[in-house]
């Protein structure tokens, strides 16, 4: 029991902080970022910025329509991402005939792997967090995820490097 307890004392002692350790918010802004958690609320678009030590803060949240998360149209020549150098975005946004979109632009130097949990909205009521497949987003690049159905809200998180050159997606995760 001694034992038990001068070990989890060790363990603390070198336990960081996560970052940030209040929330990170906009005001009039629904989405929020705190111990690399990242809230993106549907409506709204928010932007990362990966610090020095590997941590990163909200940099910037907008509102958003439906149009600023769906693919150009084929033979486009528009590039998708247009988020600045060194960040990555994240917009959320849903209509009935599309269902939801998440966009997600990945302007950083390396690629990004994270995790994604998503709050539906089903029956008139909402449902979740409920874990979802999401792809890696290397350098550079756009990656979509869509749902069939009303999502409110994505949780994303453990956001980590990524040497991953395409897009790399898990198997889909089902309820």
């Amino acid at each position: 029991m001694l034992l038990t307890a001068l070990m989890a004392g060790v363990i603390l002692q070198d336990a960081q902080t996560p970052h940030p350790a209040t929330p990170q918010q906009f005001a009039g802004r629904r989405s929020s970022y705190v111990q690399g958690t990242l809230n993106v609320a549907a409506g709204e678009r928010a932007t990362l910025r990966r610090n020095a030590d590997g941590t990163y803060d909200l940099v910037q949240v907008d509102r958003i329509e439906v149009q600023d998360v769906l693919p150009p149209p084929s033979g486009s020549r528009e590039h998708p991402n247009g988020a600045a150098p060194g960040t990555v975005r994240f917009g959320l946004h849903a209509r009935q005939d599309v269902g939801s979109l998440l966009k997600v632009e990945n302007n950083q130097d390396e690629g990004l792997r994270y995790t994604g949990f998503i709050v539906r909205y089903v029956g008139g009521q909402a449902r979740g967090p409920d874990e979802t497949s999401v792809c890696t987003a290397p350098p550079g690049m756009v990656n979509f995820e869509r749902w069939p159905e009303p999502v409110i809200q994505v949780v994303i998180g453990g956001l980590q490097r990524s040497d991953d050159t395409v897009p790399t997606c898990p198997s889909h995760v089902e309820d």
